[in-house]
């Protein structure tokens, strides 16, 4: 079963490297070779029971039902796409079955690999069209039949094989791939010790070199869960040995591991998806990224800072030699600065992608430390397409939700109940946006839970006064951050596994850690010149007042600066941080006069101690 496994793995991953360096098939085609890949894949890592000599027949049928679904599309192509008129010709009896196969074998998929969580919510949106003419206010629907809804999930490219999953067909599964790739030359060695070298020294060390060495692994994973696995094996003992507790120790690996999706330039997948929907070039989105990045890790960098000198946590005992780990790895940055180079250079994401693949391979052979055998490349290329199959599952629901949401017109109604709910006020929308973001990504993958809200929360935003990749980045922003929010955050309880430590305690750490970073996007909702939109001097004063805002903030949370604050004292960091980061003429020297009336307290306080 390994052996078969690894064979469909590695031709799922020669599939999408040799369309993304040759171009791909025709759109359902791709998508729907795509899903069969994924879905066999799943089927056979994800079996329906533990144990029993009825599970492999099962899984079995399951597998040869798939394959008779997209044969079908293969076969009938030139009808489906040309011939048949969608929604009007009507389904024989064989397409309505196979067209409830497909969404069977995906909610089933989805059910093993993702969870409860998204399999339910996709199948009350399949159930929605049926219940809507029963409901009332925004969320009635007119009547649909059956068959029409089979017809568009099915035969087609507005539902199963919509935007998420040819999404996942193209441009994120060369990129999985080439992360999975790089991961197996042992660049994380190179990202330990450097993020050593970088904030080993300083107290609370070892909590600094998970913050670096996750934003530095999130350039090349853009995935909060790989990144806790990967990183915080290395750096959750190393605080716990140090001093911290476990669950602190958790919380921060899993808040510094989540911010690996929103780091350029590969960011998290649902940040390709994004692009597809806004239709930003992922270049631009890149660019957009970076300014919010920098301050989530600058948020979650001074938390770490200021608790290490209140807990007086010392500097990191391990000592790398980074000269011998430049020497060793260096060279892998090379594929990284191709894959820009090419980005940057107007070519598709996907061969951009695919070469950096190629280029990933080829400088692994330069030195024994990474070199790459055939057996290594082949295991790349299985742990790849493994990964793959959770993303491609997810944006499957995903597209169907987004399916029905079309289908109904549901999202334009959402959309006029939204304005109506908040009066058209900005503030209160962004409010609102958050929480929705917040509870719709609850147990959810970032990518799915991102699709709902661009199909729903977006349009409203927009139509609010955002501008279309502002309203984008901030949706996008939150569906990441909902991994480390309570009651459901993946990606801390995740962490808590490897460092021992209570789910719950963990996640509501993380979460305390992470709130500097939730300030984020209603900064850039307000300025997008924190998405480097606008004048250079805008960009220049909104950025320098948005640092100074966040490290305002940091300290009203924590309480902390050189000495501990009084209540009074913390109203007035957070005040200050209020100011600094929605910058115009009338904040900013409020804002910049409470913090210096903080910084000259504690200052004063501090040397009157001594």
């Amino acid at each position: 079963m390994r052996k078969v496994i690894k064979g469909i793995g590695v031709g799922l991953c020669m599939f999408h490297l040799y369309t993304a360096l040759f171009g791909s098939l025709e759109a359902l085609q791709q998508r729907s070779l795509h899903l069969w890949f994924v879905l066999v894949i799943a089927f056979l890592t994800k079996p329906f029971f533990k144990k029993g000599k009825y599970t492999l027949w099962f899984d079995v049928c399951w597998i040869l039902s798939v394959c008779a679904c997209i044969l079908y599309i293969f076969v009938q192509h030139e009808w489906i796409v040309s011939e048949r008129f969608a929604l009007i010709t009507p389904l024989t009896f064989l397409e309505k079955i196979l067209a409830i196969i497909a969404i069977a074998a995906v909610l089933e998929v989805t059910r093993r690999i993702v969870g409860w969580s998204l399999f339910i919510v996709t199948l009350v949106f399949l159930v929605y069209p049926f219940v809507g003419p029963l409901l009332k206010g925004i969320l009635y629907s007119h009547p649909v039949k059956i068959e029409e809804l089979l017809d568009f999930q099915y035969l087609g490219t507005a539902g199963i094989f919509g935007i998420p999953l040819g999404v996942s067909a193209t441009e994120i599964a060369v990129f999985i791939i080439f992360g999975s790739v790089m991961l197996q030359t042992g660049i994380s060695e190179l990202i330990n010790n450097v993020a050593c070298s970088i904030a080993g020294r300083s107290s609370g060390g070892p909590a600094k070199i998970a913050v670096v060495a996750s934003s530095l692994f999130g350039t090349i994973s853009g995935s909060g869960t790989a990144n806790v696995v990967t990183t915080g094996t290395f750096t959750i003992p190393m605080m716990k040995k140090i001093g911290y507790k476990p669950h602190f120790a958790g919380a921060i690996e899993a808040v510094a591991s989540t911010g690996g999706q929103i780091m350029p330039p590969i960011m998290g997948a649902a940040a390709f998806v994004m692009s597809a929907f806004s239709g930003v070039p992922y270049s631009n989105i890149i660019v957009y990224g970076i300014v919010p990045a920098i301050l989530y890790y600058t948020a979650l960098y001074a938390t770490v800072h200021l608790e290490a000198l209140r807990a007086k946590i010392p500097p990191s005992e391990v000592k790398p030699n980074i000269w011998k780990t430049l020497r060793d790895y260096a060279h892998m940055v090379i594929p990284i600065i191709v894959l820009l180079y090419l980005l940057f250079s107007g070519f598709t994401v996907r061969f951009a992608g695919g070469m950096g693949v190629i280029t990933a391979i080829i400088v692994a052979q330069m030195r024994s430390t990474t070199r790459l055998n055939l057996w290594k490349i082949l295991e790349a290329l299985e742990n790849g397409a493994k990964n793959l199959a959770m993303v491609g599952v997810a944006c499957a629901s995903a597209s169907m939700i987004v399916g029905v949401v079309d289908f109904t017109g549901l999202g334009q109604r959402i959309g006029a109940g939204f304005m109506e709910l908040t009066g058209g006020n900005l503030w209160l929308g962004l409010l609102l946006g958050m929480l929705l973001a917040i509870l719709l990504g609850t147990g959810m993958p970032t990518t799915a839970a991102y699709v709902i809200q661009a199909a729903t929360v977006v349009p409203s935003l927009i139509k609010m006064g955002l501008l279309p990749i502002v309203a984008h980045m901030f949706c996008f922003y939150f569906a990441c951050l909902s991994l480390i929010t309570p009651p459901v955050a993946i990606t801390a309880y995740a962490a808590s596994a490897i460092a021992g430590s209570s789910i719950w305690k963990t996640g509501w750490t993380a979460f305390k850690i992470g709130l500097g970073a939730y300030l984020v996007p209603f900064a850039f909702a307000y300025n997008p010149s924190l998405l480097l939109i606008g004048s250079v001097w805008e960009i220049f004063h909104t950025i320098v007042t948005a640092f100074l805002g966040i490290i305002c903030l940091v300290i009203g949370i924590e309480g902390f600066l050189w000495i501990p604050l009084k209540f009074w004292e913390r109203l007035i960091a957070v005040g200050a941080a209020i100011f600094l980061i929605t910058p115009s003429l009338t904040t900013i020297l409020p804002g910049v006069l409470l913090m210096m009336i903080i910084f000259v307290i504690q200052f004063k306080k501090k040397k009157s101690n001594f």
